[in-house]
């Protein structure tokens, strides 16, 4: 049996596209979420550690689906043989600023091991290079000290890995594309979904085009794979006969089932 790997990578609409997994009954679908401490000690998450004893997690095989908070590599952790993955990229500055809002709204002693405690600025987050180029760290499975020492070669391996092992990438900000993108690359079934996780709006800060330009400095890395994968998903929907028509009617009736479905 297939199993397809979903790396979720925090706060880009991974929450939502699990959801829209889940949905389709045809799915049996398997969460691997570490726990909250250990998710968000970004130092300890490297390379070689474990991740979090799903290995001895007998029960694994039986889903088609598994989707969580961990790298690339993950298949080699369960012995997996016959796998595919599938990956998501953000803008790497929305993905930045969605991530400190993220973190404003943890409990105090998550913010602690984030942030030492402080909720400052987004300019505190900057000072911290574990929360730089999350997005690459994900789809690498590089430890973050081996992204930093080389950040050409880290892009190189997302993007040689990703023609190897991931059914494809798709951009956020166009989830529904998504959606269909795949539904033609694995047979996925388009849900009607309701946003999940979605942060607030405002971090009361202002973005000032010095600001932008320092979130992009530190996630150099991954803008260029968000660069990268946005115009390969564009490549390859042109080849897609009709995805455009059913995208749009997959939009017509996604905003009926949110509007029954107000809450």
């Amino acid at each position: 049996i297939m199993t397809y790997f979903f790396i979720h990578t925090i706060k880009t609409s991974g929450t939502t596209f699990m959801e829209v997994i889940r949905k389709d009954a045809a799915n049996n679908v398997g969460y691997f979420y570490p726990p909250k401490r250990e998710m968000y000690d970004f130092e300890k998450r490297v390379k070689d550690a474990p991740f979090f004893n799903l290995e001895k997690n007998p029960d694994w095989q039986k889903f088609n689906f598994i989707g969580g908070h961990f790298t690339y590599g993950i298949h080699e952790t369960l012995k997996a043989t016959d796998y595919t993955y599938l990956g998501v990229i953000r803008n790497p500055v929305e993905h930045y600023v969605s991530m400190y809002k993220h973190f404003l709204r943890m409990p105090a002693e998550y913010r602690k091991v984030i942030m030492g405690g402080t909720t400052d600025s987004i300019e505190t987050l900057l000072s911290l290079n574990y929360t730089h180029n999350m997005q690459t760290w994900f789809l690498s499975g590089l430890s973050m000290e081996e992204i930093r020492n080389d950040k050409e070669k880290a892009v190189e391996v997302v993007i040689k890995n990703a023609d190897k092992y991931f059914a494809g990438v798709y951009p956020t900000e166009r989830f529904d594309e998504g959606l269909f993108y795949f539904k033609h690359k694995i047979g996925l079934r388009p849900q009607c979904y309701k946003r999940k996780n979605v942060s607030k709006n405002s971090t009361g800060e202002q973005l000032t085009s010095e600001l932008i330009q320092k979130i992009k400095a530190v996630n150099d890395a991954d803008d260029k794979l968000f660069q990268y994968f946005s115009q390969k998903f564009d490549d390859e929907l042109k080849n897609i006969q009709g995805i455009k028509r059913e995208v749009a009617f997959f939009k017509l009736m996604n905003w009926l089932y949110q509007f029954r479905n107000k809450s």
